[in-house]
């Protein structure tokens, strides 16, 4: 706490601020969990009640940029939050005065593994990470290493490992061709058992991939939904609107998995040209098909453009505190992918114009009405947090009006998963806040700069989470 003492000041006599009075906001059931010293280590706030002063607020509901907002959290909740003239400010508070600085919610990640392709499972790096970036709380949708995923989650929700609160997920579900780390059911039976088993672990969401074959998929569909879990999915086989009409709950990456708009495709395989990712009118009547159909079956997009802007020639190319934060061996893998990709020229695999109509495709399916959310797909330089930070900055690239953009990132992400307790800056609401040190409506770097993350109402701070991480990522 004392590296932020400059922020602390009392509020009385004259002046710009309220008064202090005894006035006595309702009681609130506490709901922190206590924590170990390991991660109390990471605090810089950590008073039960707590004063935001004079902040710029983007509440999480589109709604407009309100300036001179004053949040009292008490006991791990949001208990007032309004006009700094006309919020009573508790004589216990700790009084944080943040003129010049944004207060977000806790971005929801919806698409968060905790694994990197080549990487396992990243049970150090990932949730500081995250943490430190301001993503409050993730779904890994799907695992690499669904038990150990399991074990971190509960030790984070113990209070026992520092993190955001991790809605882990079951293996995932494939089918023939596909990977063999991954399930391919040979029966409904297996499926069932399979889900059950998952299900009684704690598993609330599974995952699909590309090979599923149809009857599976209704078959993991079903039994998900039996025992009141749901399911999302990276598809091929199975077309956007055939998995909508048979009750998927939300589809992954968007666009250019869309082989619906696939020449050649054969039902039930894996098939069909690629070349509508560069052809597509994305305000076809094929494309509005495809929404109008998810959005009547009421099934969400989770997107994930940074994983996408990674890999686009002209984008794709680290900053200086990525960089620092890779392991030898992952900037390694990191410079040759660049080396293959100045080789290749015009002939790389994922050409340019597949990200901007994904940008286009998102921003058209969110006007229309439909449920999307955000999530980074870490891989390559595309880090955990980092890629969420990017997410923000590529929905404004793509026409998203800030207020828009977070509402994607913080209580779409809470309502796709079912947490109504978190999402928006609102009374009764968990305190899973992000205060971004700058105006973030006029720069969209801002969201990069998270000052402290509030977690549970506990005020984390983002430079001892990432200082903690650096020459780490790729190894953990």
């Amino acid at each position: 706490m004392a590296k932020y003492l400059w922020l602390l000041f009392l509020l009385v006599g004259a002046g710009c601020s309220p008064q202090l009075n005894d006035t006595e906001l309702p009681a609130l059931v506490d709901i922190r969990t206590p924590l170990a010293d390991s991660v109390q280590a990471y605090l810089i706030v950590d008073a039960p009640v707590v004063a935001l002063t004079n902040v710029i607020v983007i509440d999480g509901t589109g709604e407009e940029v309100k300036h001179n907002q004053t949040i009292v959290l008490k006991n791990g909740l949001i208990s007032e939050v309004g006009s700094a003239e006309k919020v009573a400010i508790p004589a216990e508070a700790d009084v944080l005065v943040l003129a010049g600085r944004t207060v977000i919610p806790g971005m929801v990640g919806t698409h968060n593994h905790l694994h990197m392709p080549g990487i396992h499972f990243m049970p150090y790096t990932a949730p500081r990470m995250y943490l430190g970036s301001g993503v409050t709380t993730i779904q890994t949708t799907g695992s690499a290493a669904p038990a150990r995923e399991k074990d971190l989650a509960e030790a984070i929700q113990r209070g026992e490992a520092v993190g955001p609160e991790v809605l882990h997920t079951g293996p995932y579900f494939t089918g023939p061709g596909g990977s063999p780390a991954m399930i391919n059911p040979e029966s409904i039976d297996q499926v069932a058992d399979t889900v059950l088993y998952w299900v009684e672990q704690g598993v609330s969401w599974f995952k699909v991939y590309r090979h599923i074959k149809p009857d599976m998929l209704a078959a993991v569909i079903d039994e998900a939904h039996k025992h009141g879990a749901k399911v999302t999915g990276h598809l091929c086989s199975v077309t956007y609107k055939g998995a909508a009409e048979m009750g998927i709950d939300a589809i992954e990456h968007g666009f250019i998995h869309a082989f619906d708009l696939a020449s050649g495709k054969k039902p039930g395989e894996c098939s069909g040209s690629r070349s509508f990712r560069n052809t597509e009118n994305i305000e076809s009547d094929r494309v509005k098909q495809i929404h109008d159909t998810m959005i009547q079956q009421h099934v969400a997009l989770s997107t994930t453009l940074a994983i996408f802007e990674a890999q686009t020639p002209g984008r794709a190319e680290a900053d200086e505190r990525t960089l620092a934060a890779m392991a030898p061996s992952w900037r390694q893998r990191y410079e040759q992918q660049q080396e293959r990709m100045r080789v290749a020229g015009e002939g790389w695999y994922f050409k340019r114009e597949w990200l901007l109509k994904s940008m286009q495709h998102d921003y058209l399916f969110y006007k229309r009405g439909g449920l999307l959310t955000a999530g980074l797909d870490p891989g390559l330089h595309n880090l955990p947090g980092y890629g969420d930070q990017r997410n923000f900055v590529l929905f404004v690239e793509a026409g998203f009006p800030v207020v828009d953009a977070i509402k994607v990132m913080t209580s779409n992400g809470a309502a796709l998963l079912g947490l109504d307790d978190r999402g928006v800056i609102q009374p009764g609401k968990r305190a899973d806040l992000v205060v971004l040190n700058g105006e973030l409506h006029r720069h969209t770097a801002v969201i990069r700069q998270p000052e402290i993350v509030f977690k549970e109402g506990y005020g984390y701070d983002p430079d001892a989470l990432f200082q903690d991480v650096q020459g780490r990522v790729g190894i953990d």
